[in-house]
């Protein structure tokens, strides 16, 4: 979608200068040589048909080609994404329609990147959904199955198949998102096991009745781990 919207911009920008280039040529050629506008705008096609830059309007004419050209190149920048955004989504339903029991990371942040490091370490199929896309370029490039896609939409777990999924993990920043993700996966595979994060302990009840089956809290799970150490070094 910020692909459209960019390349859409550039090009909205692109028709503007065109515009006005045209326009002022189309006034420009019919003052000069008495003629209609319909006329001027006639000649100054023909002009561009022929690449004939000669007239004393030549350096316009030949910014006008110019911008027609670069009109050309974003209009087509636009339509292919417009069609990446309208059928890449089929296109990548196709391709994942044959995976199964294979594991869903929801938030390509710092947890649900260790997640899918982890579960690569156990040659696990594992794909990530990550809406932002500076940050699932980075992550291809580490290597991982990424699905641009929010996982608060419930399309996105339909095009990451998560009915065929062992698992889906719940690693976005807010408890408020990681209801609707749990939500989302509990209604897409009633049966895969749901692991999500949390940042409240009085959200854990509400967590288990959308449908996860561990809840974690971080802070809690860090805290612990680092008592454990300490204590496990006294005894040595």
């Amino acid at each position: 979608m910020d692909s459209i919207k960019d390349n859409g911009q550039k090009l909205l920008v692109v028709v503007v200068v065109l515009l006005l280039i045209l326009v002022v040529l189309i006034v420009l050629i019919s003052n000069q040589n008495k003629v209609s506008y319909v006329s001027a705008l006639s000649d100054v096609l023909k002009a561009i048909e022929t690449f004939n830059f000669s007239s004393s309007f030549g350096v316009l004419l030949l910014f006008l080609s110019l911008f027609i050209g670069v009109f050309a190149v974003y209009f087509l920048e636009f339509l292919v994404a417009v069609l990446r955004n309208e059928f890449g989504g089929v296109i990548y339903m196709a391709q994942t329609l044959r995976l199964k029991n294979h594991y869903i990371v929801c938030g390509g942040g710092r947890i649900g990147e260790r997640i899918a490091f982890l579960l690569r370490e156990q040659h696990k199929l594992t794909i990530i959904l990550e809406s932002e896309e500076a940050r699932a370029v980075e992550l291809k490039k580490l290597g991982f199955k990424v699905l641009r896609e929010s996982a608060l939409d419930e399309k996105s777990f339909k095009l990451a198949n998560a009915k065929k999924a062992v698992a889906v993990f719940a690693c976005l920043g807010q408890d408020v998102d990681n209801f609707l993700v749990v939500l989302n996966a509990r209604e897409s595979n009633k049966n895969a096991k749901i692991f999500t994060r949390c940042n409240s302990i009085k959200n854990i009840k509400k967590f288990i009745q959308l449908g996860a089956n561990e809840v974690i809290l971080p802070e809690i799970v860090g805290a612990d781990r680092m008592v454990y150490l300490s204590q496990r070094e006294r005894k040595k």
